[in-house]
């Protein structure tokens, strides 16, 4: 009989170590939920400043630096497309204190097209929502002889070939964009990489290149002022920041549509606490007229409520993925 004591003695005893053990961790999960964020957090931007995800990175983390109580301060990690920020994210501690912006390129067109991606968006990542959307557009310097995104065809379909368009490197919405434009229209490519928006731009100011297809976010500005022009947006819209630029559909290009999401994210390991925190920050902050308004009048419209959450985030980069690795990976 003292064997079967025994063994209930040590039942029990394993029933109350296991007791302690869940209620220290509901309490330290608890507690952090408490006291997280107890310092500044990183928002990873992986591209350089000044273009579309960095206005859009910035007006969200003065936003959540609001909800949150602690400062949340962008660092820009350009190059590789935006792989080498997004890698820095992945490989970050997962204690909440560093969250990543990324976007369709980054977290889905990157896989079809950069074989040393250093992560994997479907496996490496815990998603915190989508923050907005915007269409790409196609644009060129203010003296570049097409006129219209016609003429620009017709242009590239002659002897001289495509015109020289810049993107932000391999993976980049903008890069993803043109290789999209010319295989619609049937013709190869003719692409130059740079770190970002930046200096995409200043090459077409300087004539050194044609234009690019980057996000209307990014493009804007200086089609507001005249430094270039959009030849088409891709979408059924038009914009009402740029009301003037027609629709890929009025261009005569109708199957040329694309636009950029973007999302927020953390490392796979991040706790349920610290994701809970941060995304009520982000609900609250695009909750927020202000903030909405702002983001808008960039070119960047705010998800609606069903499209806002994690696991939409999720189902949608594992669906980009196979979409645009049908559309990026070389033909066999």
């Amino acid at each position: 009989m003292m064997p079967r004591r025994n063994g209930r003695n040590l039942l029990r005893r394993n029933a109350i170590l296991f007791c302690i053990v869940a209620l220290a961790s509901s309490g330290a999960a608890g507690a952090i939920a408490q006291t997280y964020p107890e310092s500044p957090i990183t928002m990873v931007v992986p591209f350089n400043a000044g273009g579309a995800a960095d206005a859009t990175g910035r007006i969200l983390a003065e936003a959540m630096s609001q909800q949150l109580g602690q400062n949340v301060l962008v660092e820009n990690v350009g190059g590789a497309g935006g792989a080498i920020g997004t890698a820095r994210v992945a490989n970050a501690e997962p204690d909440g204190y560093t969250i990543g912006l990324g976007h369709m390129g980054t977290l889905a067109a990157a896989v079809a097209i950069n074989p040393s991606l250093q992560y994997d968006p479907r496996v490496d990542f815990r998603y915190l929502g989508l923050v907005t959307t915007s269409p790409n557009v196609v644009y060129v310097g203010k003296d570049f002889p097409a006129k219209d995104l016609q003429e620009f065809i017709a242009l590239a379909k002659s002897d001289k070939g495509a015109p020289v368009m810049g993107h932000g490197g391999i993976g980049a919405a903008s890069h993803v964009a043109c290789m999209m434009l010319f295989d619609t229209i049937g013709v190869k490519p003719n692409l130059v990489a740079y770190k970002g928006f930046g200096q995409t731009i200043t090459d077409v100011l300087g004539g050194r290149i044609a234009g690019g297809c980057d996000l209307l976010a990014s493009a804007a500005p200086q089609a507001k002022s005249g430094t270039i022009r959009v030849l088409a947006i891709a979408a059924k819209k038009r914009s009402p920041i740029l009301p003037d630029a027609p629709t890929s559909v009025e261009a005569g290009l109708p199957d040329f549509q694309t636009e950029t999401w973007t999302g927020l994210f953390v490392p796979k390991e991040t706790s349920d606490a610290v994701v809970t925190r941060l995304t009520g920050a982000i609900n609250e902050a695009l909750a927020d007229a202000e903030v909405r308004k702002r983001l808008e009048a960039i070119g960047a419209t705010p998800p609606e409520r069903e499209t806002a959450g994690a696991e939409y985030m999720l189902s949608l980069v594992n669906q980009e993925i196979s979409s645009w690795s049908k559309i990026l990976q070389p033909k066999k």
